[in-house]
């Protein structure tokens, strides 16, 4: 496949996807709501080479390490890119075959069946190579579980990674027993193309922990810097850690927010109908003129509407924290000093997750809410209590996670 198919099929999937988030959110599916922003992060592991020499040498597995730094823009729940540097190395040695065929390495960069005369050199069996290793490059993440509704909105993302980069190399081959050089090579540099599967949990709102396995293959010569003799492989594998931190973005509103708190309907005056003034010459008023002198009508009293606290939650949490406390308090104190007043507890949790988990999370923390209420010495039979699910039209997540008050008004007190 050209390199012209290849950037033309994955345009194609980019705008596809896109496609079909946008048209999704005009038809006001609730489900599909996709973050976008940008994010950093920090990444480390564990690499292993294989060449003319391996990690997984005839004397033993010999472990290397790197670590490094990445940025990206999400651009949906399926599709992210970035951009990512490394720095690490790793240690190779003499593989069964190549020890048992008793090869000897000259310090002319020459593999040889025996020893040279008047040739500094060592057996294979004797030595190792370790390998610098520093990597730029950028890769594509396509995320499996957000081509599903059931888990578009999912903390969990589980994503294929093809990886292209500019990957440098620099050999030491020396001997095992006493660390003594033998060739010293120049820094190499290859095309490395692979790879990586990954899979990432939010563990907040902002930072996501997640674990990477991947396998980049290298061009041009081995990166172990000796001559190939039997073995042309030249790739490295490599499994780690990766932390990330998202920068903010936005997420696509498909319904608009459902108000928290309510503003209660202001019932307007009855208008009193005016009558023209009549001049009239100025004369002392009868006992039975005054008695039957029509009585204007008074303005009724409008009532201020009653504004409830609005009560926030924790990240997946649905018990009270100390700082809502205040707020709970207040509520009470209304309720008391309304005897009459029956209200009803809305609960509602941020897009994180399947909608039925959700679904219960907020009908949890209402119940938390009322249970609080109620153990002030409120009348159950005056609390309400309903699970709204997931708030869609707010951007924020720590806003989302709340339990809104509404007052219960029968239609007489709306009339």
């Amino acid at each position: 496949m050209t390199k012209a198919k290849s950037a033309l099929l994955l345009f194609l999937l980019i705008w596809t996807v896109q496609e079909l988030y946008a048209q999704e959110n005009k038809e006001g599916k609730s489900s599909d709501i996709p973050a976008t922003g940008w994010y950093v992060g920090i990444d480390g592991g564990v690499p292993f080479g294989f060449c003319s020499f391996s990690s997984f040498g005839a004397d033993k597995t010999r472990v290397g390490y790197d670590f490094g730094l990445f940025g990206g823009y999400r651009f949906n729940p399926v599709i992210s890119a970035e951009l990512f540097a490394k720095w690490g190395q790793t240690s190779l040695a003499s593989r069964g075959c190549c020890a048992d065929a008793f090869y000897w390495l000259g310090s002319d960069g020459q593999t040889y069946h025996a020893p040279v005369a008047g040739l500094t050199g060592a057996d294979y069996a004797d030595l190792k190579s370790s390998v610098f290793l520093q990597q730029y490059g950028a890769q594509l993440n396509v995320n499996l579980l957000g081509f599903f509704r059931q888990t578009r909105q999912s903390r969990l993302r589980l994503e294929l990674s093809p990886v292209l980069a500019a990957v440098g190399t620099k050999a030491d081959a020396k001997t095992i027993a006493d660390g003594r050089s033998l060739i010293k090579d120049n820094t190499r540099w290859h095309l490395g193309a692979g790879g990586k599967l990954q899979a990432s949990y939010a563990i907040t709102d902002n930072f996501n922990l997640g674990i990477y396995s991947g396998i980049t293959g290298l061009t041009g010569k081995g990166m172990d810097g000796l001559a190939e003799r039997i073995h042309s492989a030249n790739f490295l594998l490599e499994s780690g850690l990766r932390l990330s931190l998202s920068l903010g973005g936005c997420r696509r509103k498909s319904t608009p927010a459902t108000e928290s708190v309510p503003v209660t309907p202001i019932v307007p005056a009855r208008p009193v109908e005016e009558k023209p003034a009549v001049v009239e010459e100025q004369t002392p008023a009868t006992v039975e003129e005054v008695v039957t002198a029509p009585v204007e009508e008074e303005t009724p009293e409008v009532v201020a509407p009653i504004t409830f606290p609005v009560i926030y939650f924790d990240f997946d949490r649905t018990d009270i924290r100390n700082s809502e406390i205040a707020k709970l308090q207040d509520i009470c104190n209304i309720l008391r000093d309304n005897p009459d007043m029956k209200i009803r507890i809305d609960g509602w949790t941020d897009p994180w997750g399947g909608t039925a988990v959700n679904r219960r999370v907020s009908l949890r923390r209402a119940e938390s809410v009322k249970t609080w209420l109620v153990g002030q010495g409120i009348d159950a039979t005056r609390l309400q209590t309903q699970g709204m699910g997931i708030d869609y039209g707010e951007n924020t997540a720590s806003k989302a996670r709340r339990a809104a008050i509404i007052e219960i008004k029968t239609k007489e007190e709306q009339l």
